[in-house]
C-alpha cells in the first residue's frame, strides 16, 4: 500500500442551471481526473456521487437558496502539504460552490474490494461531517473519537483494537471505516469541520438518527456536536 503523505477532501455543488446527472457525470469522467493530475504525488482519486433519493444533511447556502452537496472528491498524495491552489482553481471554475480540507486519515478497518478504475464500489458510502463540542480541546476530541472506534490506546493499532475488530465479525465484511481528522481548511468554508467519518456500508440511512450513547459503547465521552452533516452516495474509484 502506498503511504499517504497528504489527503484532501472537497465538497462540490453544481452550477446554477446544470442538471444533477450531467454535473455528476462531468465530475466523474473529466473534472476529478483533471484535479488529480494537478496534485503533486497523486496516488488515488475517489468521487462519491450524492444519491438523489437518499437523505442528505449536508447543505450550503448558495445565493438565496440552500443547496445539497452533489459530489465529494477525495485525493491522496505520497507527498506532504502539497500545493492545492491549482486544484482549487479548476474546481471553483467548474462548480457552483467548492469547499475543501486537508485531513489526516486513520484507517480503523478496510475490508473493501478495490474495483477497476472508473467503476463504483459494490457498497454505499456515508460521510459524517462533524464538529467537536464547544468548550472541548482538539486532544479531547481526537482521543474520544479513537476510543469510539475501538482504538482504545489512540491512533496506533493494538491488541485491544484488533480484538474489538474481531468481535465485530461479519458486520465489517466488504466495508471500511476511516477517520479523517481535519488539519486545515484549504478553501473558504461554509462549515466548521473537525473530522469526517467515512463508512462503506450496506445501505443508506433515512436520517442521522439519535446521538450514539457513549455508555453503551467503548467508554468514550461525548465529543462531537449532533446531528452531523450526513452525505450519502455511491463511491467511484477514478484513479
Amino acid at each position: 500500500m502506498t503511504p499517504v503523505g497528504d489527503k484532501c477532501m472537497w465538497t462540490l455543488v453544481r452550477p446554477d442551471g446544470t442538471a444533477l446527472d450531467a454535473f455528476q457525470h462531468y465530475v466523474l469522467q473529466d473534472l476529478a481526473k483533471a484535479a488529480g493530475n494537478l496534485l503533486a504525488g497523486e496516488t488515488s482519486v475517489m468521487v462519491t456521487l450524492q444519491e438523489p433519493s437518499a437523505f442528505s444533511g449536508a447543505t450550503v447556502r448558495v445565493g438565496e437558496a440552500d443547496r445539497r452537496i452533489d459530489v465529494v472528491l477525495q485525493i491522496t498524495s505520497s507527498a506532504s502539504y502539497v500545493a492545492t491552489d491549482p486544484v482549487n482553481s479548476v474546481l471553483s471554475g467548474n462548480c457552483g460552490h467548492v469547499q475543501g480540507w486537508r485531513v489526516h486519515p486513520t484507517t480503523i478497518f478496510d475490508e473493501s474490494v478495490l474495483p477497476p478504475p472508473g467503476t463504483p464500489y459494490s457498497h454505499t458510502q456515508m460521510l459524517w461531517i462533524n464538529q467537536r463540542i464547544d468548550g472541548t480541546t482538539p486532544d479531547f476530541y481526537n482521543r474520544n473519537w479513537y476510543i469510539h472506534a475501538g482504538h482504545l490506546d489512540g491512533e496506533a493499532e493494538s491488541e485491544d483494537s484488533r480484538l474489538v475488530h474481531e468481535q465485530r465479525g461479519e458486520h465489517t465484511k466488504g466495508h471500511w471505516y476511516i477517520q479523517n481528522r481535519v488539519l486545515e481548511p484549504i478553501t473558504p468554508t461554509a462549515w466548521v469541520v473537525n473530522g469526517i467519518s467515512d463508512y462503506l456500508a450496506d445501505g443508506f440511512l433515512p436520517g442521522p438518527g439519535e446521538r450514539y450513547d457513549p455508555k453503551a459503547g467503548m467508554g468514550d465521552e461525548r465529543f462531537d456536536k449532533w446531528p452531523p452533516r450526513l452525505f450519502q452516495g455511491v463511491p467511484y474509484r477514478v484513479l
